[in-house]
């Protein structure tokens, strides 16, 4: 290891910020920093722009109403079959069968949309709704059971879709835009700073790595460690100028890292392949 003595005035300064100029609200890639990067996705690098905000609900009145009806469809139209079968047939029919398997799915649709946690079971609640009001009238066709039990049926399911309705707004997923936290959000020192930006790092969002990196490097551009993550977000974003700057300040502080030793090929690389 090498037990050279630093003076701070002598470590190379931070190489000025690749996005000085960009305007007020200026919006860009998490990933790739590229300016005005679309609505969801990314135009150049297809990563997305938007999150999901999956939040815990309160349990309205509506909202219980609408679970109640769901639950309690299935038995209650399973007992109208078993009471009225279809003229010769017995407890067992086409349309117990049917009501038997569907009370289980509408049972489990409650449970997802009580939790609010399973967004597809909206959809699939309302598809199974109207699915089941089809294949009703096709069985009454078919088999020419006691009307009473497809009426009903149907009656029900029109009075659960229109509850659906009402409450989509209650299972409703919101999105929003993936961006940093305002600034007296972010960490006030070096270490903190770096720490962030290792985070946005793991998940891919180098632009705001980088800006991370860039406070923890202005506040303590003697360390080695910072000014090697900057390189290295600034490789990732294609700004090999600035890279090459603070990978050489890296390698200066920290001659005989590895890390740094292998960034500086890599950099070198790019040189001569330019």
């Amino acid at each position: 290891m090498s037990q050279r003595i630093i003076q701070i005035s002598d470590v190379p300064l931070p190489t000025p910020d690749p996005w000085a100029d960009d305007a007020a609200g200026t919006r860009r890639c998490p990933a790739c920093a590229l300016v005005d990067p679309g609505k969801d996705r990314c135009r150049r690098c297809k990563e997305p722009l938007t999150r999901q905000i999956r939040q815990r609900k309160p349990i309205t009145a509506t909202m219980a109403n609408l679970l109640v009806m769901l639950t309690g469809r299935g038995p209650l139209l399973i007992i109208i079959a078993a009471v009225y079968p279809p003229e010769g047939m017995g407890i067992v029919n086409p349309w117990s069968i049917l009501l038997t398997l569907e009370a289980a799915i509408y049972v489990a649709c409650g449970i997802g949309m009580a939790l609010l946690r399973w967004r597809w079971t909206w959809f699939m609640t309302m598809a199974v709704m109207l699915l089941d009001s089809v294949i009703q009238i096709v069985f009454q066709y078919i088999f020419q059971g006691n009307a009473l039990v497809p009426v009903a049926a149907v009656i029900s399911n029109f009075m659960v879709l229109g509850m659906m309705l009402i409450v989509y707004d209650e299972v409703r997923i919101e999105t929003a835009i993936i961006g940093m936290p305002p600034d007296y959000a972010l960490p006030k020192t070096p270490q903190g700073s770096y720490n962030v930006g290792v985070e946005y790092s793991k998940l891919g969002q180098w632009y705001f790595a980088a800006r991370l990196w860039q406070r923890a490097v202005a506040l303590e551009h003697s360390e080695g460690r910072y000014r090697r993550a900057l390189g290295t977000a600034y490789l990732h974003l294609g700004e090999r100028g600035a890279a090459a700057h603070e990978i050489a300040a890296a390698h200066w502080l920290m001659p005989d890292d590895e890390q740094t030793r292998k960034l500086m090929k890599i950099v070198e690389a790019h040189v001569d392949a330019s």
